[in-house]
């Protein structure tokens, strides 16, 4: 029994990491602009299966005043215009934008 609840937790790590793979690769591709901000913003977001960002939430003011800098609300109308099966939200992380370019993408 030990074993099979060791391999359903290695494969569900492993889907959630290839879902965090999807959600940075989308994240990055989109993100176009130079930061302006000079810490970390920091997000929870909610995906989809595929990837898609389903909400995002700002924990604290920065990330609020400088949310238009990332591309989650980009993210987030082309998320919601497009219908997919697949839309109903499967898992969140921790999205982070650093000054220096950096993105994280982490369960």
């Amino acid at each position: 029994m030990e074993l099979w609840r060791r391999n359903f937790r290695e494969k569900k790590s492993l889907k959630l990491d290839e879902l965090a793979l999807k959600v940075y690769d989308r994240i990055d591709q989109s993100w176009q602009t130079s930061p302006t901000f000079n810490q970390n913003l920091v997000y929870r977001v909610t995906t989809s299966q595929d990837g898609a960002i389903g909400n995002f939430e700002p924990p604290n003011q920065p990330a609020k005043d400088y949310s238009q800098e990332t591309p989650l609300p980009n993210l987030l109308k082309s998320s919601e215009t497009s219908s997919s099966n697949s839309a109903a939200p499967v898992a969140k992380f921790t999205v982070v934008f650093a000054p220096t370019g950096t993105l994280e993408v982490n369960p």
